[in-house]
């Protein structure tokens, strides 16, 4: 055998190689950025529900502080205990740092105009709403994709209810 055609026989071994690693490095890659767009997706989705879940948390928190100093107020003769006193049923007022997500008052007929990833206040039905960024992870009776919690509770401290059974991601929204 001549050293040119064991020469050839290397290059094309060599290539055949190269194509084969190339072929499998190139469905590796696929693979993993497909496993990476799942993921992504799901750590999207796990951010929002946490995003959700901090605001309403602090909202309530917000409702029932505001109660409590109502009461020290009240109870150390500085306000007066009269029942019709209105009590600020917008929870968003009550907060020391305003949402950069939260767009303000509006009516639920203009929740269809709520950009996604909002919140808003409407005091005709004294509720707030948030439209998902995402909203393939919500799920509710009525299919709605967008969440309604009714501000409720007065004579006590004013709470946030929600109007369905809203689901995220498989975890119950209270």
């Amino acid at each position: 055998m001549s050293a040119r055609s064991i020469l050839t026989r290397i290059q094309f071994s060599i290539g055949r190689r190269l194509v084969v690693a190339g072929i499998v490095a190139g469905t590796m890659s696929v693979l993993v950025v497909k496993s990476g767009q799942r993921d992504y997706g799901d750590v999207q989705a796990q951010v929002e529900g946490a995003a959700i879940k901090t605001n309403l948390g602090g909202l309530r928190t917000a409702l029932v502080i505001d109660y409590l100093a109502q009461q020290v107020a009240v109870s150390h003769g500085i306000g007066r205990a009269n029942p019709g006193v209105a009590v600020q049923p917008n929870p968003f007022l009550l907060l020391h740092r305003m949402p950069a997500n939260y767009v303000g008052e509006m009516r639920v007929a203009d929740a269809a105009n709520l950009p996604p990833g909002s919140w808003l206040f409407d005091s005709t039905c004294t509720c707030i709403a948030y439209r998902p960024l995402y909203p393939e992870w919500l799920s509710s009776p009525s299919g709605s994709d967008v969440l309604w919690f009714d501000v409720v509770g007065a004579p006590g401290p004013l709470q946030l209810a929600p109007r369905e059974a809203y689901v995220w991601k498989g975890e119950l929204l209270t």
